[in-house]
């Protein structure tokens, strides 16, 4: 798999599971094989992309196989690590599954070409710079490196997970990425606070306003206090330009969008379009 591919699979996790069609019973046309198995096990793990927790009788519902083999493919599956049994008998997503994705992650070269990128952006503002990537309709921040003094706002596990409508991250991917600008849109918003942007026609606005101007900010949208800018990740596909990750700097309001805004979002485009350049010629 490539770099572009697995891109690819981030945009889009249902991207990961082979094109092979779900048996609606036993004894597809997929056959009995390992093949069948892997689609199966694929398509059941898919799943768990919308709902936190599954029993057999609504896997088996969701995919069209028969509750036996929904059953059978939750315990193989559980029995591995990818998934856990609840006291209650239902099945949620396993630490094994969680360790393989960070492993993922950490081998992205994406990751490894940002990070000094990273570095020079903290250096130069001396504030906490990021890198995400989307997930669905939210944004997964891969690498953080903090401003010394930051405090504790941060100091949680490094792959954080955080709904994409009220960061700045998300603006910039989402506004060269339909898919999750529409994922986003779908969801619906949630107000985090008094400055979180919740009308869906002021979002879409708003991705086409980091169009205009290349970065995307955010205002106090997801904690009161703390503002960030960010600016995309992009790769040319053909004719499109898709965005595939962001950088952003985080901190103090004051600090990020007061006097110093311009070289803010001048110093974040640039760590972006380096980025950018780089994995563009990582796919020559």
């Amino acid at each position: 798999m490539t770099i572009l591919d697995l891109d690819e699979a981030i945009l889009d996790p249902a991207a990961l599971a082979p094109e092979v069609p779900v048996p609606e019973v036993d004894g597809d046309a997929v056959g009995d094989g390992p093949l069948r198995s892997v689609s199966i096990a694929m398509a059941v793990l898919g799943c768990f992309e919308r709902e936190r927790e599954l029993g057999a009788t609504r896997v088996a519902a969701e995919l069209g196989v028969a509750k036996s083999t929904a059953s059978r493919m939750l315990a193989a599956l559980a029995a591995s690590g990818m998934l856990e049994r609840s006291r209650a008998g239902r099945y949620r997503l396993g630490l094994r599954l969680f360790e393989i994705g960070q492993l993922a992650v950490d081998r992205l070269m994406l990751r490894e070409l940002a990070l000094p990128v990273l570095g020079e952006l903290r250096e130069v503002l001396r504030e906490t710079a990021q890198l995400a990537v989307p997930v669905g309709a939210d944004v997964l921040f891969v690498d953080r490196l903090e401003a010394s003094g930051a405090g504790t706002l941060f100091h949680t596990e490094l792959y954080r997970r955080g709904p994409g409508h009220s960061s700045s991250s998300a603006k910039a991917i989402a506004a060269y990425n339909p898919s999750m600008a529409q994922a986003i849109l779908d969801r619906g918003f949630v107000r985090r606070t008094p400055f979180t942007i919740v009308d869906p026609n002021r979002y879409r606005q708003v991705l086409h306003q980091v169009l205009v101007d290349g970065y995307a900010a955010s205002r106090e949208e997801h904690t009161m206090g703390m503002s960030s800018i960010a600016a995309p990740i992009v790769l040319r596909r053909g004719e499109r330009t898709v965005a595939v990750a962001a950088i952003s700097v985080v901190g103090g309001t004051s600090r990020v969008l007061g006097a110093r805004k311009v070289a803010v979002v001048q110093s974040v485009r640039r760590a972006a379009a380096s980025v950018s350049a780089a994995l563009e010629r990582s796919q020559e």
